[in-house]
């Protein structure tokens, strides 16, 4: 990103899931994605990192190819009836799920510091993308590999023009490559109105996040919000991560110590809820002294549809599951078109992009 001077680097994961899995498994991998998030606070020059989980209708053409490439001709006839069905009826109602990982390097490896040429950085993150892949695999994210420029290519115009996903992956299995240039990844027209998204021949409506769940978070908070639903096509949730390094953490859970304490300390009686944020605040503030990452973080959701009479289905699905999910959620009124974008695996480091002046922008 030019403007920016940041680099990025995407990573395609293949999620293990959680079903059929032991608790104790489940709870090594929330303990090692606490400490993936915590090491990325002492990354040179790492601005910002975030996980994209995107849902699609399955087109089918990736079984097919398997079966057919894999089915003995001297197979009885039965067996191969059955395998043929299964090719046939199996994609029907299925869904596919993928997972992206993108962390956004600066050029400048501290403020203040020389900007570092492209062959310097391309060098520099070269020798960190084993570690930082290999410990990506610790935390369920199954194997995670840096993705091409012509795989990433792929996944922006299938976000802009889903009916394209239909062709790419028959393409795909039919071995033939698919060859597409940035200029020809964007869509061709857009329509951005107050609270949706026209793009080619999709309409989406996207949502960011206003507050985080209370209280205990478990392992499966966001299952119902990242699961298929029927009345949405494509589903695209993103967490965006700004790991603070360890000084300026050190000094943010100090000062929210002392905010909370002043608010207990202002009344005669003090709220159950300023209670429980002076707890949070002191648990906080321990964590952070044995060493544990401080990490801000919000999440822009996505849902894209066909067909426009279909668009108030799927703004009701998001909206209900996101309450199970006890996140709060407020549809990015006046920015659909920033929002949808900030939701791609693209490494958009959003408050780099924003007019203000730059003595905001730097206390961002």
């Amino acid at each position: 990103m030019p403007s920016t001077s940041h680099y990025t680097v995407i990573f395609s994961t293949e999620p293990d899931g959680a079903s059929l899995v032991d608790p104790e498994q489940v709870d090594a991998w929330v303990a090692n994605w606490g400490g993936w998030l915590a090491g990325l606070g002492d990354e040179a020059g790492l601005d910002a990192a975030a996980v994209t989980v995107e849902t699609a209708p399955d087109s089918g053409y990736r079984l097919r190819n398997e079966v057919m490439m894999n089915i003995d001709p001297n197979a009885p006839e039965f067996a191969r009836n059955v395998l043929s069905e299964v090719v046939d009826t199996y994609p029907e109602g299925s869904a596919t799920v993928r997972a992206w990982v993108s962390l956004s390097f600066n050029a400048s490896l501290r403020a203040g510091s020389k900007k570092r040429t492209p062959e310097d950085v391309a060098r520099d993150l070269a020798s960190r993308i084993p570690g930082l892949s290999a410990r990506l695999q610790s935390t369920g994210a199954g194997i995670a590999r840096p993705m091409s420029a012509q795989e990433l290519c792929e996944v922006v115009r299938i976000a802009y023009d889903p009916p394209a996903a239909l062709i790419i992956d028959e393409a795909h299995a039919a071995g033939s490559p698919v060859s597409l240039t940035w200029g020809e990844v964007g869509p061709s027209a857009t329509q951005a109105s107050w609270d949706d998204y026209r793009h080619d021949s999709a309409f989406s409506v996207s949502w960011t996040m206003t507050g985080a769940p209370r209280g205990s978070v478990n392992s499966s908070v966001l299952s119902r919000l990242l699961a298929p639903h029927g009345d949405i096509d494509r589903k695209r949730i993103s967490l965006l991560y700004r790991p603070m390094d360890s000084a300026r953490a050190a000094a943010v859970v100090e000062r929210d110590q002392n905010n909370a304490n002043v608010r207990i300390t202002s009344g005669n009686r003090p709220s159950a809820r300023a209670l429980v944020d002076a707890r949070s605040a002191v648990q906080t503030a321990q964590e952070e002294a044995q060493g544990a990452g401080l990490v801000n973080f919000g999440m822009v959701v996505t849902a894209t549809v066909t067909d426009k009479e279909r668009l108030p289905d799927a703004v009701a699905a998001v909206e209900q599951t996101s309450g199970t999910a006890r996140v709060l959620l407020r549809r990015a009124y006046g920015s659909q078109d920033t929002a949808f974008a900030a939701s791609l695996p693209l490494g958009l480091v959003l408050p780099k992009h924003i007019l203000l002046p730059s003595e905001i922008k730097d206390a961002l």
